[in-house]
């Protein structure tokens, strides 16, 4: 796994400077607030994607997300949650809309088995976090899914080591390829990645265009890594759940 972060709970006054990454975790099985606080702060869609799962557990990791977002955006953009407007690219990457204006805030945001990071910055972002679970057939997905590089890669390690191994490797893939907003049209065997434990890396994109990814640990037992568009970020780990409160306006 990645080397252990160090989150700390937010400073009062907040801003975002051009060259930080803010990173945010929260346990939704244990948020500040209940659910049903949460669900109230959610759009119509939202509200009716939410009802949509099935698995208790995945509704609730969704609704409180989904809330928790909107009060961190509120939080770095002086205003309540509740008027917060999400707007989705073509391949349903969410920004935020204020009036005829696209806020200069870019965000993201990923959960799993109960707990959730987020990212912040003023370039495009992208986030993803795995539990990593040993049964999970991980050579067998790397094989339909990574490049040649990284299933060699995988291929020399013992069956301690890869399946945490794979999960390095899915979240920094799925990290870069959510800070593009490309979905599915960038397929994931179209670029390798490196499965040093805590390795920055930089990767260049078709048009020219540099990426910087950096792996974290947002808790044991989870493997995550964000993407983010340049280079030289100071990356900043807030606690949400350790002593950062409601964000927004009343």
């Amino acid at each position: 796994m990645a080397k252990p972060t160090a989150w700390f709970p937010a400073p009062k006054n907040l801003i975002l400077p051009p060259a930080e990454l803010h990173l945010w975790r929260v346990r939704c099985d244990g948020a500040l607030e209940t659910p049903e606080h949460y669900e109230n702060l959610l759009s119509a869609d939202e509200s009716e994607r939410a009802r949509r799962f099935v698995i208790h557990q995945a509704r609730r990791d969704f609704i409180v997300s989904r809330g928790v977002l909107r009060e961190l955006l509120a939080f770095y953009l002086n205003t309540r949650p509740a008027d917060i407007v999400l707007r989705y690219g073509i391949h349903g990457k969410p920004h935020v809309s204020r009036g005829e204006a696209q806020s200069s805030v870019r965000f993201n945001v990923s959960h799993s088995h109960g707990l959730a990071v987020f990212a912040f910055s003023q370039a495009e972002v992208g986030v993803d976090i795995e539990r990593v679970r040993a049964e999970f057939p991980g050579r067998e997905i790397a094989g339909r899914f990574f490049s040649e590089q990284e299933i060699a890669t995988l291929g020399k390690l013992g069956p301690e080591e890869s399946g945490g191994a794979f999960f390095l490797c899915w979240t920094r893939k799925e990290a870069y390829v959510k800070a593009r907003g490309g979905g599915l049209q960038i397929p994931l065997r179209s670029f390798s990645v490196r499965l040093g434990e805590n390795e920055e890396q930089q990767l260049v994109d078709e048009g020219g265009k540099r990426w910087s990814l950096y792996p974290f640990e947002p808790a044991i037992g989870f493997a995550a890594a964000v993407a983010v568009e340049g280079k030289d970020w100071r990356l900043k780990f807030w606690d949400r759940d350790g002593g950062a409160k409601r964000a927004g306006k009343d």
